[in-house]
């Protein structure tokens, strides 16, 4: 359905006869599958009554293009003009398809269907481990094609061909997300515990999805404070690429974490210490008037020095009361 929904937006609003002809065959050729798969489900689940299938809707968020493709976006043809579409009937990309996760995992009350959302709950996880490998090696080529090819294009033909080559990895990108959202869906639905939802198996937002500028600005300012989409950091999806790119942007990223979790460390250490100097410069302070107040002569500096020492000593008292757990230097 993603493929088929994909094809119509990209189908171009003067579309010739013969493109509207392949994406009917399309549109056919699915309603055909889904057909024969309710078919399939019925019998499988042994007579029990199933209602419609949940009908998936894309993200408008992933559906437009982004700000740097918005030279080529495209405008979907409508294809409820054309005089050969008189047929009621419900297109397949918007037909609804069956599920065991169309059932609420509360609402579950036969055991052969109890062992079915089982099942599907682990192809679930398999399918978004599956598609956030995916993403990941998509962005990765979309970063190399703008850093190797479009950015150094020294002609009009090879940048057009890099935009395209940018342009099916975006469009390669989408299709990996809504399959990602549309398994995220589904175990929520077959009842995953909620930490692993928002822990592991997390929304995918689309300025995550910008261009990695490990590879574009690799000399840029502010890398310090740069983070990684969660999805990076994900253990099911690393396992499985064996791609050279994304063996050395682990790498390069690993060096990266490792310094700045040493910059952390050291600072730290100097805000430990600056404590522990804070708080003896107050001491400091509050021995040298005392020592003042000791020489004063005069009646008036005497009462300001000793009123010198008790707002040093204060300060000193305030300071280790509310520092006490976080001192370097014993002072």
């Amino acid at each position: 359905m993603d493929g088929l929904r994909s094809d119509i937006r990209q189908l171009p609003s003067d579309a010739t006869a013969a493109q509207k002809v392949a994406l009917q065959e399309k549109q056919q050729k699915l309603s055909a599958h889904i057909t024969k798969f309710h078919e399939t489900a019925d019998a499988m689940t042994e007579g029990i009554e199933l209602e419609a299938g949940i009908v998936h809707t894309d993200d408008p968020r992933f559906c437009k293009a982004d700000d740097e493709e918005q030279d080529w976006e495209i405008h979907p043809v409508n294809l409820e003009d054309d005089s050969e579409l008189v047929d009621d009937e419900i297109p397949a990309e918007d037909m609804g398809l069956w599920m065991p996760s169309s059932v609420p995992h509360d609402q579950v009350f036969s055991v052969h269907l109890s062992a079915l959302q089982a099942e599907e709950l682990e192809l679930r996880k398999g399918q978004a481990n599956d598609c956030l490998g995916r993403i990941q090696l998509a962005l990765g080529h979309k970063a190399v094609i703008y850093r190797q090819h479009f950015r150094s294009a020294n002609s009009v033909w090879t940048g057009t061909r890099s935009k395209q080559e940018a342009r099916c990895c975006h469009i390669k990108i989408k299709k990996y997300v809504q399959s990602y959202q549309r398994a995220r869906l589904a175990m929520e639905r077959l009842g995953m515990d909620q930490d692993s939802l928002e822990n592991i198996y997390q929304e995918i937002l689309p300025e995550q999805l910008n261009i990695d500028k490990e590879v574009t600005e690799e000399n840029r300012f502010g890398q310090g404070s740069d983070k990684l989409a969660w999805f990076w950091r994900v253990n099911g999806t690393k396992k499985s690429q064996k791609d050279a790119w994304m063996n050395e942007f682990y790498r390069v990223n690993w060096l990266k974490a490792k310094a700045r979790w040493n910059r952390w460390e050291e600072e730290l250490s100097l805000v430990q210490h600056e404590i522990g100097w804070t708080i003896g410069w107050f001491k400091h302070q509050e021995e040298k008037w005392h020592q003042w107040w000791n020489q004063a002569m005069k009646s008036g500096h005497q009462p300001y020095a000793y009123r010198q020492v008790l707002v040093w000593k204060v300060f000193v008292t305030e300071a280790e009361e509310k520092f006490k757990d976080k001192l370097l230097i014993i002072t």
